[in-house]
């Protein structure tokens, strides 16, 4: 790691980090730790207030501050590239909501290459399967890592708490090899990063098979999340009813089926050891969180898309299809209530009314999208 830190000894790395809530705040802190970075956070909400006071930060891993703020704080995108910086990396940490915003474009106006005609790295701390895809297609040529991370951090208001260890691995997108992105090239600069986040002591490590560490993170966020999501349940709740073993167990050899059609062949002992995993806690996951919440969920990365590709490649999962449309109806009720989102008629249409297009939904329905969380 000792020529990363050369490379960055003089002129530090110029980092644009995208979504400043649990997960972003404590990768921009720990960035800055490390001593060889310097991050610009985008934040929406809580833009006002962190401008004002900074962040209060309890962290399990980086400890207590009060006051804390990046080396910039931005309200926007379009603001971080209006003060003319071109940045080494662009680093996403907000909820991969793709029927509302897409990534590629909000990141779009930052996008800009530099002087050897490179874009910026694009880094996805993200949940969910093939998010990487839309970035590499928008942008030709970029250099597109992921991230699968195990953190467990909320933001209240600015007010960060972190209370599990940042632990994450990094890899490059396999579609970014190319002549000019060479194998060697891709895992150097996966390397780099890898280095900058690791330098204030985190675990962050390079994953040679990232999409592979994908689908096994999948195996618990499409089903335990999304059951727990559904029944209101928490992990140990959803174990003492039997809805563990009557569904979330079913649910998840069927991610173990689809990622093995995939070319991605996970452990078959891997769902019944995340289930024990959660084994003497009442865990609440981060979907059914933001179902109380009542926040948009994650429903299409995390369920979608991997029915989407089962469906391409002949794999039958009728529980992960139950799940995607309890919850589609779940996404609707959350939307509606948020208020100035989704238009609902004041006369509910008639059954087989061929105006509704219900598999459009949710993209076609909101009236507004939600800003980014």
């Amino acid at each position: 790691m000792s020529k990363y830190f050369e490379k960055f000894s003089s002129k530090k790395a110029n980092i644009l980090l995208v979504g400043s809530g649990g997960v972003g705040t404590i990768a921009s802190l720990g960035l800055e730790k490390g001593g060889f970075a310097q991050v610009t956070s985008v934040l929406r909400s809580d833009y006002e207030k962190v401008s004002k006071h900074g962040f209060e930060i309890k962290s399990i891993d980086h400890g207590d501050y009060t006051n804390w703020k990046p080396h910039r704080i931005v309200p926007n995108v379009q603001a971080a590239a209006d003060a003319g910086e071109v940045y080494d990396y662009i680093v996403v940490a907000i909820k991969a909501l793709p029927e509302f915003f897409k990534t590629e474009e909000i990141i779009r106006p930052a996008m800009v290459k530099n002087a050897a005609g490179e874009y910026p790295t694009v880094v996805l701390i993200q949940n969910g399967i093939d998010i990487e895809r839309p970035v590499y297609e928008a942008y030709p040529g970029a250099i597109v890592l992921s991230g699968v991370s195990m953190i467990g951090s909320h933001n209240f208001g600015g007010k960060i708490v972190q209370f599990e260890h940042d632990v994450i691995s990094f890899g490059y997108y396999p579609d970014c090899v190319s002549e000019t992105n060479t194998k060697e090239k891709l895992e150097d600069r996966t390397h780099e990063f890898v280095a900058l986040y690791a330098a204030s002591g985190v675990n962050a490590t390079y994953h040679p098979q990232l999409m592979l560490a994908r689908w096994r993170k999948l195996v618990y966020n499409s089903c335990i999340n999304t059951v727990c999501a559904i029944t209101q349940l928490d992990t140990g709740r959803a174990y003492l009813s039997g809805v563990d073993n009557a569904l979330t167990l079913p649910a998840m050899y069927e991610i173990l089926k689809i990622a093995k059609a995939a070319g991605y062949e996970l452990p078959e002992e891997l769902p019944q050891g995340m289930i024990d995993s959660d084994s003497g806690v009442f865990y609440e996951p981060s979907m059914m969180i933001d179902v109380k919440k009542g926040n948009p969920i994650e429903l299409e990365v995390i369920l979608g898309n991997p029915l989407r590709i089962a469906k391409r490649l002949g794999v039958e999962a009728p529980i992960l299809t139950v799940l995607y449309n309890l919850l589609k109806g779940v996404q609707f009720r959350l939307l509606e209530n948020k208020g100035g989102i989704l238009n609902v008629p004041e006369k509910a249409p008639r059954v087989g009314d061929s105006r509704i297009d219900h598999s459009s939904f949710p993209s076609e329905l909101p009236a507004k999208k939600p800003e980014p969380l």
